[in-house]
């Protein structure tokens, strides 16, 4: 019996006839352009929607990173004012230029902050900033309740935050036409800039991880089922520096930096998750605040107020590579309003084991969010 069938046929037939009518007329080799050009344009729509479900990229402070300028004389900047620059660069990722241009700012605006007086435009502060501006890019950079232009660090942090939405890396020329409109000025910075590319060094300090973090993404880690001991300068619990699975060191180093924390208890018996090295126990770093430490970092890993007397998915939309955020509403945790002088952030990662109260050995796998090179 045929399965022929004149409407499927004359369907085809047309279809056929109108491509031949095609190649007619824009001819063979501009049609495969046609064809080619919309393959291009679908990968390229396949790449977005892949970055975009890849989930968010958190960028590292400069923490742990030592900044000097070689050399020096009457027009450089004071070497308190270096690792500013370095910080807000890192900060809102202005490449390697930032601090330089920074710097040069700096100096064509205030003189390194020694000519502080209100400009005829009226623009204030370390960084010459018009109020209406500093009401939209202000930053409160040290951390101490209050946007202040007249605050070296506030003030270059906002410059760096200008900048970025302004243009830079990317186009620096139109982002330091943004701060002053004027081709002499940028002409300027730039010149100043470049006097200072180069003896403007930055180095990592010993035991630091730079980079980005993809929080939504994922990788089990097999090997190496070991402990390494955290890093001194992030450890405030009593006694020696405690270890951590040594396949999240990364991920917990990376932490601790990017949002000013520091290090209670890691690996040790008395908790019921601790003994496996896959928790930590934190606190803000000295001089820092809560909400911008720890529940930043807590929201960062997908902990919210509401869930927060589970701390688990999928009460909790934590990332995946987190199994338990301890924080405000949760028992004995969270910031001093909610558990008193047992104030601190317990943050455990996914494993085979999840944790143990005794001290024992890594489990087999543990999960964690890749960091790309710094």
């Amino acid at each position: 019996m045929s399965d022929w069938k004149p409407s499927a046929q004359l369907a085809g037939y047309l279809k056929r006839k109108a491509l031949r009518k095609l190649v007619a007329r824009v001819g063979m080799a501009k049609l495969f352009l046609v064809i080619a050009a919309a393959l291009v344009g679908f990968l390229v729509f396949l790449v977005l929607l892949a970055v975009l479900a890849g989930g968010t990229a958190v960028t590292q402070a400069q923490a742990g990173t030592r900044c000097v300028m070689s050399g020096g004389g009457r027009d450089t900047p004071p070497p308190r004012l270096i690792p500013i620059y370095a910080a807000a660069s890192q900060t809102y990722r202005l490449g390697p230029r930032g601090p330089g241009i920074l710097a040069a700012i700096n100096k064509v605006e205030t003189s390194f902050g020694t000519n502080l007086n209100v400009s005829s435009a009226g623009a204030q502060g370390w960084m010459q900033f018009m109020p209406e501006t500093w009401a939209t890019y202000g930053v409160d950079a040290n951390h101490d309740g209050v946007k202040d232009p007249y605050n070296p660090r506030d003030a270059i942090f906002a410059a760096a935050r200008y900048l970025r939405a302004s243009g830079a890396p990317g186009d620096w020329y139109e982002a330091i036409f943004a701060y002053n409109h004027a081709d002499w000025y940028v002409e300027e910075v730039e010149e100043i800039a470049a006097g200072f590319s180069g003896r403007i060094v930055c180095s990592p300090v010993e035991g630091t991880v730079a980079g980005d973090a993809a929080l939504r993404s994922v990788r089990t880690l097999y090997e190496p089922r070991a402990f390494r001991v955290l890093p001194a300068r992030l450890w405030v619990g009593g006694g020696s520096p405690q270890a951590v699975d040594s396949r999240i060191w990364p991920n917990a180093v990376w932490l601790l930096d990017a949002y000013h924390l520091r290090v209670t208890a890691a690996r040790e018996t008395g908790h019921e998750t601790h003994g496996d090295g896959t928790a930590l126990d934190i606190v803000p770093a000295s001089g820092q605040g809560w909400d911008r430490t720890a529940r930043a970092a807590a929201e960062a890993l997908g902990w919210r107020e509401p869930c927060g007397g589970s701390g688990s998915a999928p009460t909790c939309p934590l990332v995946p590579a987190i199994q338990f955020v301890g924080y405000n509403g949760y028992r004995d945790h969270g910031d001093p309003a909610h558990a008193g002088s047992n104030a601190h952030l317990h943050i455990s990662w996914q494993s085979s084991s999840f944790g143990c109260s005794s001290l024992c050995p890594p489990p087999e796998w543990v999960r964690v969010f890749p960091l790309s090179a710094g």
